[in-house]
């Protein structure tokens, strides 16, 4: 799923820009969910709120919060969201490099250029922006999963540990958590009941424990006894996969 914002304050631009977005979606067979906002303090305060998006579409002027006070907002919770600018820009283009912007639409919209920036930033997404998506207190959050150092379980809440110091946690199953990351490219190993930990960080194991190494800071985990043998296999397999560069 494909969550998409649109921030214009013209009305019937949005209108038009909500329908080719849905058009492309179709066309490409892409999954989408499209919210619509007319102003940057209205977006702004629902991302505030823990509601996150993969593309924004964000016009630049606007008559309450423009596009670039509403991105830098935005930049201060969410680091990795595309954010694609619509209107003249080229003389924000300054003030533009501080929100890291991914591409520029200029209106009238050029629908080839829309239809190729729209693939581009799904491409963009689907290779570098992978995430583990859970509610909480009835808000819905992600995080990258290059970033999660861990997940631990206790007393049916799933903790989940990122690699900047943060913790996040839901009510849940690890069981859950492990069956939605099979097949995703990062790898994560079940060394016991209650942790599920990102083989990346990884520094040191021996048959009853590993070594998680994080900005500095050593964490010990213990592998269960019944999965001893399969977890030194898949660390095997794994580490000889990295040095050929698989």
């Amino acid at each position: 799923m494909l969550r998409i914002a649109i921030c214009d304050d013209d009305v019937q631009f949005t209108g038009m820009l909500e329908n080719l977005i849905k058009e492309e979606a179709l066309a490409n067979g892409i999954e989408i969910e499209v919210d619509v906002f007319f102003d940057g303090s209205m977006l702004t305060k629902y991302v505030h709120l823990g509601n996150l998006f993969d593309l924004i579409f964000l016009d630049i002027e606007m008559s309450q919060q423009n596009g670039i006070e509403a991105a830098r907002h935005i930049r201060e919770i969410d680091k990795t969201v595309l954010l694609i600018y619509i209107s003249g820009y080229e003389q924000y283009l300054k003030e533009l490099f501080e929100v890291e912007p991914f591409r520029f639409l200029s209106k009238p919209l050029d629908t080839e250029k829309f239809s190729r920036y729209f693939k581009e930033a799904y491409e963009r997404i689907n290779e570098n922006n992978v995430y583990f998506q859970f509610n909480f207190n009835k808000e819905i959050k992600k995080v990258a999963l290059k970033d999660v150092v861990y997940f631990e379980s206790r007393n049916r809440v799933v903790y989940i540990y990122l690699k900047d110091g943060r913790e996040e946690f839901f009510y849940g199953k690890l069981n859950d958590v492990e069956n939605e990351l099979v097949g995703n490219k990062q790898r994560y190993l079940r060394i016991h009941q209650s942790y599920l930990v990102n083989y990346d960080y990884v520094s040191t194991m021996n048959f009853s424990s590993l070594v998680i190494e994080n900005g500095g800071k050593s964490t010990t985990l213990q592998i269960s006894e019944d999965r001893q043998k399969k977890i030194r296999k898949q660390l095997c397999d794994l580490a000889s996969k990295k040095a050929g560069g698989k």
